[in-house]
């Protein structure tokens, strides 16, 4: 059986490209699995749930290296499990990497090292990404709350405040429990905020 595999960063982030690449190689969009969510970890849902699914001789497809993992180390052991499993991995744009048809000096000698230096470029290119967004960010003029503006669509950049999404009725349980009148039982049970949570609050109005 031949599948596809795509990751996106974000669920703000669009996979068409991906589907359409695999498609094109012939893979039913039944067989193609798909991750939108982020995070540090590689443990995603479509890509474990692929995983349960392979059996000897299975083919991967994926479009580039880098959706395999979120840096060098999980990369090379991603491909390694594929590897493992005695299944294939065809990647479209990496065909120098895809497992299948090769010889035993081509597995053996040249892949690691395009592995390590492709997946090492790839790390590398992500912190960048990471590093001008930081900077876009800090650059940002901020208000008189201390929040970045965007300075396109002039409003809060970031998730909003706890705080400011709090309703009165959760403000009065919460100034209750800050005051000692109510215990922090009552207050998680009224506002449906967790305990981790209200302590940040209660930071933030002290």
């Amino acid at each position: 059986m031949i599948y596809g595999y795509i990751r996106i960063s974000s669920k703000t982030q669009s996979e068409d490209r991906q589907i359409i690449a695999l498609k094109h190689r012939g893979i039913d969009i039944e067989n193609i699995f798909i991750d939108k969510e982020s995070g540090k970890n590689f443990n995603r849902t479509a890509w474990q749930s692929l995983m349960a699914k392979l059996v000897v001789g299975d083919i991967i497809v994926i479009k580039e290296l880098d959706r395999m993992g979120r840096n060098n180390k999980e990369i090379k052991e991603n491909f390694e499990l594929i590897k493992n499993k005695g299944c294939f991995l065809e990647f479209l744009e990496n065909p120098l990497l895809s497992t299948r048809n090769k010889s035993q000096i081509e597995i053996e000698l040249i892949q690691p090292l395009i592995l390590h230096l492709l997946g090492y470029f790839a790390e590398k290119e992500r912190d960048k990404i990471v590093a001008r967004q930081k900077e876009g960010y800090d650059s940002l003029d901020t208000d008189e709350k201390g929040r970045k503006i965007s300075k396109k669509k002039n409003k809060v950049v970031g998730r909003p405040s706890k705080i400011e999404n709090l309703s009165l009725e959760q403000k009065r349980y919460i100034e209750a429990w800050i005051q000692g009148n109510i215990k922090i039982s009552d207050c998680i049970k009224n506002t449906r905020i967790g305990k981790t949570s209200l302590f940040k609050i209660k930071k933030s109005f002290m």
